[in-house]
């Protein structure tokens, strides 16, 4: 995303070829140096300002990239391409409501810009939990060849939260886009580099790859098993995510080798994962990292395994071993639903871990319902099933604090009816789903860690069970 560039004295043009081969290979620590280089000699240069935010933005220093960013806005107001990192970084600091402005005052000088229009169909579907909203902005995409994979692939996330059509027909979507979008057909691998020979008793090579290595699904559910594993094996983290916190650290105590290959592009990081020689990988990200499946396409470990993690829907690829499930939540008789081979482990699929700070179940509980759900899963269907019922309805999520998500909500049901707790944090969400008797849960796509607190809690669940892996959370409940 390098906007075009007047032309530049020749003793910064060394420095400047240099900084885009670095950016170019995201090596953004040492384009970050050598675009500073070149800001000393060319101060007002809107590009190297430009440039700068792009690969602060690539480190994840969002309130550096920010200021960059508006560095070259001040010198050049038309360069849309810093406000989309601006808008980005916005985002990445929780500013969400002034990161889809920025995205909309692009939209106003270029209502057809790509970069706007995902990012605001991102903001719409994961932060403000409307997905039809996020169709209807990648729509104007569909007819640019350049744009249509983005723009299929979030109408088909959109679909698995609300849609008109049936599981099959979105699966056979969801395959026939894999097969299309996330093969690297023509990639082959460099040779490992040369190491020492492991011996034959050599402990072997686990590998995990997630952007969801924090407080999320992938820890609750799967930190007991993976800390089993490193018992016996030399964990292997490939981390794509940005979020660091407790849960994070609890994964870095497991692991052998830490590797960051956030904004790894999916050859480089297919490649990675060769070189690191890794007998068996787990997947934990799924469809949250279309760019990781896209690297798992070329099978770089000699086996790889799907578990939680965007384990909404199959992959469409062939190159898993196996997709963990149980025989309630992936029933051998929906294999064709797959194109994993189903691996489903007796007792469940997953093993749930409290966190330290889980409530005892309160010993008094609202007769309220409550829903415990990101907003985006709570579909038109969902809404209606609601509004047939009478009294009160509790949703609890800290997304309900803005203006679009309720009014969505209250489009459909009496906001007289209606009442939102917005927890600050994980432990508050607990702390007020506890209060309740029963959760409802919602669908098409149910809840999967929010029903197994609310159970852990003495919360009873209501649950509506379908064929998807995501609409069967609820099938042992």
């Amino acid at each position: 995303m390098t906007p075009s560039s007047p032309p530049i004295p020749a003793d910064l043009a060394a420095v400047l070829q240099q900084a885009q081969a670095a950016r170019n290979a995201s090596n953004w620590t040492a384009a970050i140096g050598l675009y500073l280089k070149a800001m000393s000699a060319a101060p007002k240069s809107a590009e190297i300002q430009h440039n700068l935010s792009l690969c602060l933005y690539g480190i994840g220093n969002h309130k550096a990239a920010i200021i960059a960013a508006e560095n070259a806005l001040a010198l050049k107001p038309a360069l849309w391409q810093s406000k989309i990192i601006l808008a980005r970084s916005r985002k990445a600091q929780g500013e969400m409501e002034t990161a889809d402005q920025v995205f909309s005052e692009v939209l106003t000088a270029d209502p057809l810009n790509a970069s706007a229009l995902l990012g605001r169909a991102d903001l719409a579907m994961n932060e403000f939990g409307d997905p039809l909203a996020a169709v209807r902005l990648v729509q104007p995409l569909w007819n640019d060849p350049s744009q249509r994979n983005d723009a299929e692939l979030t109408t088909l996330m959109a679909s698995l939260y609300d849609r008109d059509i049936g599981s099959v027909e979105l699966t056979q979507q969801v395959m026939d886009f894999s097969r299309r979008a996330l093969r690297m057909p023509d990639f082959s691998f460099r040779p490992r580099p040369l190491r020492p020979l492991r011996p034959a008793s050599a402990r072997p090579r686990v590998a995990l790859l997630s952007p969801l290595l924090c407080v999320s699904p992938v820890y609750f559910l799967t930190i007991a098993g993976f800390r089993h594993v490193a018992k016996g094996c030399d964990i292997v983290v490939f981390n794509r995510g940005s979020k660091k916190d407790w849960a994070t650290d609890a994964f870095r105590e497991i692991a052998a080798e830490w590797l960051d290959v956030q904004h790894l592009p999916a050859p480089q990081l297919a490649q990675a994962i060769h070189d690191a020689d890794i007998e068996v990988l787990y997947d934990l990200g799924g469809w949250m990292d279309p760019v990781g499946l896209q690297a798992l396409s070329a099978k770089p470990a000699r086996q790889q395994f799907k578990w939680v993690g965007g384990q909404s829907i199959t992959t469409g690829l062939t190159t898993f071993d196996g997709w963990i499930g149980d025989e309630a939540q992936s029933p051998t008789y929906l294999q064709p639903l797959y194109t994993e081979p189903l691996i489903n482990i007796e007792g469940g699929y997953a093993t749930y871990t409290p966190p330290p700070y889980m409530p005892e179940p309160a010993a008094v509980k609202s007769d309220v319902p409550v829903i415990f759900a990101n907003p985006a899963k709570v579909s038109r269907a969902f809404l209606q099933m609601l509004a047939a019922l009478p009294g009160k309805k509790c949703f609890v999520h800290r997304q309900y604090k803005y203006a679009r998500v309720r009014e969505r909500i209250e489009m459909v049901l009496d906001p007289r009816q209606v009442e939102y707790v917005l927890p600050g944090s994980h432990q508050e969400a607990l702390e007020a789903v506890n209060q309740h008797k029963v959760m409802l849960d919602t669908f098409p796509y149910s809840g999967g860690l929010t029903a197994r607190e609310a159970r852990a809690l003495g919360v009873g669940v209501k649950t509506r069970v379908g064929e998807l892996f995501c609409e069967r959370h609820g099938a042992t409940l």
